[in-house]
């Protein structure tokens, strides 16, 4: 079993993925298609420092969720993120042709946190959080991702998280994908809220140290 949907809903999927992709830090490399991957830049305790993000500069919906997931004594940080404008081949007459799609990786700052069963109960959490709008065209696909390494812990996974933004221009796809990353923000926001007895916290929060 290499990808397996674990739940799905109107705008909504989460899923899991067997194979390991990648290693937390990881370094700057160049893509195929010229682009470039920037590499791991550590935001926990530091959100100030998201509008530097090559990747988030595009979206100021982006800058605002990277600043909620690394605020001061989060729960979370986030190790990667990433968004373009893609073409929909499959649209019908009267859809959206175009949408935003992205990829922003969250985790918990306690590697012993990161079980793909915490990390599917935090998907959760977080999508239930989350109301759907009368103005903007959007969806979520979290998959619960295994990585090689988390700064030096094995058997961890992220929160490889797709906010989807639709529109019948550019404008509307990135508004749209902007509105879903402002609704994640807030949904991080309250899980962070919760109480240390809740039971995404089992056990009180640790703090990650670099």
């Amino acid at each position: 079993m290499a990808y397996k949907i674990i739940a799905q809903g109107p705008g909504y999927t989460i899923a899991r993925d067997d194979e390991a992709h990648s290693g937390v830090p990881y370094g700057p490399a160049d893509r195929a298609d010229g682009d470039r991957n920037h590499g791991f830049i550590n935001l926990a305790d530091r959100p100030d420092l998201a509008e530097t993000i090559p990747e988030a500069q595009r979206s100021a919906g982006l800058v605002r969720l990277l600043q909620a997931v690394n605020k001061l004594g989060s729960a979370f940080l986030t190790v990667g993120c990433e968004c373009g404008l893609f073409s929909r081949e499959t649209a019908v007459d009267g859809e959206p042709d175009r949408y935003i799609g992205s990829y922003i990786a969250i985790a918990f700052r306690s590697p012993e946190f990161n079980t793909a069963e915490r990390i599917s109960e935090l998907a959760r959490y977080v999508l239930s959080r989350i109301a759907g709008s009368p103005t903007h065209n959007i969806g979520f696909e979290i998959t619960i991702t295994p990585l090689r390494t988390f700064f030096g812990h094995e058997g961890c996974c992220e929160m490889h998280t797709n906010a989807l933004g639709y529109g019948h221009t550019d404008e509307q796809a990135w508004e749209a994908f902007g509105f879903a990353c402002c609704a994640l923000a807030a949904a991080i926001d309250q899980v962070n809220d919760l109480p240390a007895d809740d039971p995404l916290f089992a056990r009180s929060r640790q703090t990650w140290a670099s």
